[in-house]
């Protein structure tokens, strides 16, 4: 589904950060805007995932449960829309690998178990992230939420040039 032509009056860069339902809305508007990010968008649909935004000192996305999402920040001191839309698409990423049964290993498990589950599921979640910046990237109506810059100042700089040469696009 393209974005609609309000997208400019909410979730806009620079602009105060409007009610938490508009912005989880227009999120996953502009989440579908991108094949990858369409995904997402139906499989909250499909699922019935509820997403939540919480008041929290340092930007994180939680997954306490496979039908409920929170990306929290400080509101005091807010994310620009792109990296809110970014750290949405992660944290739903993570609620689809739970639904798809690729879960975290029982805590008596092996640490190594540990480590190598929760490397594969980190490592996914990142490219797909990667890819919903690039997809979006390459849209002119979404030049202005800057989704490359916004991955590298989530600490995401190395992943991102490894996924551009990986795609041919650096």
């Amino acid at each position: 589904m393209p974005a609609s032509t309000d997208l400019n009056d909410v979730l806009q860069p620079g602009q105060p950060l409007p009610a938490d339902s508009v912005m989880i809305a227009k999120a996953l508007e502009i989440l579908s805007a991108s094949p990858h990010g369409q995904q997402l968008a139906n499989f909250v649909e499909k699922k019935n995932i509820v997403i939540k935004i919480a008041g929290t000192p340092e930007p994180v996305g939680y997954l306490p449960d496979k039908k409920l999402v929170y990306v929290g920040f400080n509101r005091n001191n807010a994310i620009s829309p792109g990296r809110f839309i970014l750290m949405l698409a992660a944290i739903l990423r993570e609620a689809q690998q739970e639904a798809a049964g690729i879960k975290h290993p029982d805590l008596r498990a092996p640490l190594e178990e540990h480590k190598k589950v929760s490397m594969a599921k980190h490592e996914d979640k990142i490219w797909y992230i990667c890819t919903i910046a690039c997809e979006l990237h390459d849209q002119v109506a979404f030049s202005d939420y800057k989704f490359l810059d916004e991955l590298r100042k989530m600490g995401h700089s190395e992943a991102l040039d490894l996924y551009l040469r990986q795609e041919g696009k650096s």
